[in-house]
């Protein structure tokens, strides 16, 4: 099947994308690799539940030569774990790797694109008041850089909380196959005031609304 391309992400964007079931996930996820790789990014996919060999299968299905990205190194997909455990040191110790992670490639690839399914409510549990301060935090990071970024979040495996968190803190979401400016964005005034606001809601009917309310809004 051949996929259409993502949704236009700027350079330096830090974008959701709440997704619903598995052909959700790769409409957006393949597209956004398999662009980049044409395009000479370096590209890194964080896959949560599917092995990086499904991935790899995928991007053959979509006419990339795989094997010879990852050789050049311009192609790496991993699991999630070692990603996430770098959120227990925190959203400094978190910027800072993915900082050095930038800084490391920029010499040979002209940009990055980075997306993952994190698996935050994994084992062991990454908190929402931690997930929605590192994500606050990542609009900072990323602003400036030659990078872009898709932070993906299953609706149904997801607490409300984690959701609560997503939209709080991404300016643009990806959402039923639409690019929506979030009316929800609220980073800038968390970091702010923090610890205050780092809080979310655990309750479904809140994040139902907003969700709602993003169908409401064009791009």
């Amino acid at each position: 099947m051949k996929l259409n391309a993502v949704p236009p992400i700027d350079v330096g964007t830090h974008v959701c994308h709440l997704y619903e079931g598995e052909d959700d996930l790769k409409e957006v996820t393949i597209p956004f690799i398999r662009d980049g790789l044409r395009a000479g990014d370096y590209c890194l996919y964080a896959s949560d539940g599917a092995t990086s060999d499904y991935w790899l299968r995928e991007l053959e299905d979509q006419g990339i030569d795989v094997s010879s990205a990852r050789m050049a190194g311009s192609l790496v997909v991993i699991g999630t774990k070692s990603w996430r455990e770098r959120c227990y040191a925190g959203s400094i110790a978190m910027a800072r790797g993915v900082l050095t992670l930038v800084d490391s490639q920029l010499d040979e690839f002209p940009s990055l694109r980075i997306a993952g399914d994190l698996g935050w409510a994994a084992d062991p549990l990454v908190s929402a008041e931690m997930l929605c301060h590192w994500e606050a935090t990542a609009n900072l990071v990323f602003q400036g850089l030659p990078a872009r970024v898709i932070c993906q979040y299953d609706i149904a495996r997801c607490e409300p909380a984690f959701l609560h968190a997503a939209l709080r803190t991404h300016p643009i979401v990806l959402y039923k196959g639409r690019r929506v400016r979030n009316p929800h964005y609220e980073a800038p005034l968390i970091l702010e005031q923090e610890p205050k606001l780092n809080g979310c809601t655990n309750d479904a009917n809140a994040v139902a609304a907003m969700l709602a309310r993003l169908l409401s809004k064009s791009s």
